[in-house]
């Protein structure tokens, strides 16, 4: 059975699909086959997949299916998800059937914050669908808060300071709600894999890139223990 994990958030700039090309890469890296479905109306997935195209840069080891309908995404998850290791779903920004079917179908949510008010309302959003789908479909689905696009002058805003009590405030609420360890700092090299460079782990191992590249196997590790339940 794969890893089904989604990236999902109401917020519009969030991160979700920077995330999710992140985290394909690295597990592509270990060898893992992995299906990206961009299945938000943007299509920011298909257009990074496009420009990679165009360069010459598509990745090893991961492979694309753009799903704009309910139906298609469970299809694709009762009928492809088997043939790969690991599932990424970008999910759609409004509340719709679809992404509680992404939900449904995940093993773990991720919501990235951003240290903005807005941010964190979209994650306490996040983590209150996550909840309801986890008690329709009977089963846990644990809600991972990233915490990403961080400078060090963020880490002195009131939000960033708001954002660990946020996530304590609700896992005391009964919700399955956890923040991620690991943070994504803002990163050219971040932004320059969105222009069509395929995926971190395919950048030339500069300086910059090296921590970058540590960063993304922390977070990993942070989500596979989560799977884990450790």
């Amino acid at each position: 059975m794969p890893v089904c994990i989604s990236a999902v958030s109401g917020k519009g700039g969030a991160g979700k699909t920077t995330a999710v090309i992140l985290i394909a890469g690295e597990y592509a890296l270990q060898g893992k086959r992995v299906l990206l479905i961009d299945a938000d109306g943007r299509q920011n997935l298909q257009e990074w997949w496009k420009r990679c195209e165009a360069k010459g840069n598509l990745p090893e080891n991961i492979q694309l299916i753009t799903a704009a309908r309910q139906t298609t995404v469970q299809q694709l998850l009762e009928n492809e998800a088997n043939k790969y290791d690991v599932v990424l779903m970008d999910s759609p920004g409004q509340d719709t059937v679809l992404r509680d079917t992404i939900i449904a179908g995940s093993d773990i949510v991720l919501t990235p914050i951003q240290p903005n008010q807005d941010e964190i309302k979209a994650a306490g959003q996040a983590a209150t669908d996550t909840a309801a789908i986890s008690d329709k479909v009977g089963r846990v689905i644990p809600h991972a808060n990233l915490v990403t696009r961080i400078t060090m002058p963020a880490r002195f805003l009131e939000a960033y300071r708001l954002i660990r009590p946020f996530v304590r405030n609700l896992q005391e609420g009964g919700y399955d709600s956890y923040l991620l360890e690991t943070e994504l700092l803002e990163r050219n090299c971040y932004r320059e894999i969105r222009n069509g460079y395929g995926t971190l782990q395919m950048l030339d191992l500069t300086e910059s890139v090296k921590k970058a590249r540590a960063e993304v196997m922390s977070l990993v590790g942070n989500i596979g223990a989560l799977l884990t339940g450790e």
